[in-house]
């Protein structure tokens, strides 16, 4: 009999209608990005790979090659050469240290695999080009500092700029002023 009356008066039609008058009726937001406003990841967030350094600034890579064995689609190229100068860590560092981002997964198996913590995910996920070329972060790339600190909280909407570089366009977040995402 319920049945019958819910075929009749379309109760599960009303519940789905009421629903979506419900998501219809709230309140939406808007991201202005890149012109005013930027979306920090949380520290969890798998992005764009770091080179790290200890406290004394030497290279934290011994040129294991672990992180180049434990990746999937094989885009990490490492080669090794003797330190005579005390840049790392050890006797040895990475001469050639390369990560075609084309062909990575950011899946942080890497990141797994290193026993120094050298390679780390990092939280920068505006990676779009126009050419190959950037496409490969070499050695000096991963080395650069992080414009987003480890040890910031993330999810996060906050403040940016955009600012004109010789690399193209660039959007740099302004870490003073944040609100929540939700």
């Amino acid at each position: 009999m319920t049945d019958f009356l819910k075929k009749i008066l379309f109760i599960d039609l009303i519940k789905g209608l009421s629903l979506t008058l419900k998501y219809n009726l709230s309140k939406s937001f808007t991201i202005r990005y890149p012109d005013e406003e930027k979306w920090l990841p949380y520290q969890r967030f798998r992005g764009l790979h770091t080179l790290n350094k200890d406290a004394q600034g030497r290279e934290l890579c011994v040129a294991c090659e672990l992180c180049a064995k434990a990746c999937p689609t094989k885009c990490i190229t490492v080669v090794p050469m003797e330190d005579n100068n005390g840049i790392g860590i050890a006797d040895r560092i990475a001469k050639i240290y390369e990560i075609n981002l084309v062909r990575c997964m950011f899946c942080g198996f890497c990141e797994d695999a290193c026993p120094t913590t050298a390679i780390r995910m990092g939280r920068e996920y505006e990676l779009a080009c126009f050419s190959l070329d950037c496409a490969k972060a070499d050695k000096q790339r991963l080395l650069a500092p992080q414009e987003i600190p480890v040890e910031f909280e993330g999810g996060y909407v906050i403040k940016a700029r955009l600012e004109r570089t010789k690399e193209g366009i660039r959007v740099r977040p302004d870490l003073t002023k944040k609100k929540r995402w939700w």
